[in-house]
């Protein structure tokens, strides 16, 4: 059964940026390294490290930016592309802008022998 999503083990340098469009229903689990998620109409920031996982509740665009470097499973559709970060381009400032928002962190745990 096709269900056109793919599952593949991306890497992320410090910085780099993973775009996600039309992000409902797919999702991301962390192997090694931490991320930061933000989805369009949401206000929420999330953070994934080591062993956490997150599925995308809104239909639009959704970012994940990598904190540290990272090497995650992506469980989603051809709309995504990894976008290089350039200089300007980093976590600081949108965390700066969301201070007083509350940080939502998924616990779901993807078991170790699904990351080996």
């Amino acid at each position: 059964m096709d269900t056109g999503l793919t599952q593949a083990i991306t890497k992320l340098s410090k910085g780099e940026i993973l775009r996600v469009d039309n992000a409902l229903g797919q999702s991301l689990a962390v192997v090694h390294g931490m991320v930061w998620i933000t989805q369009e109409g949401d206000l929420r920031d999330t953070f994934l490290s080591d062993g956490e996982s997150f599925v995308f509740n809104r239909s639009g665009t959704a970012l994940a930016q990598a904190i540290t470097d990272t090497k995650l499973l992506a469980f989603v559709g051809e709309a995504a592309e990894v976008i290089e970060a350039g200089p300007a381009r980093t976590v600081a400032a949108p965390l700066a802008a969301h201070r007083g928002c509350a940080i939502h962190a998924s616990l779901a745990r993807v078991p170790a022998h699904q990351v080996a």
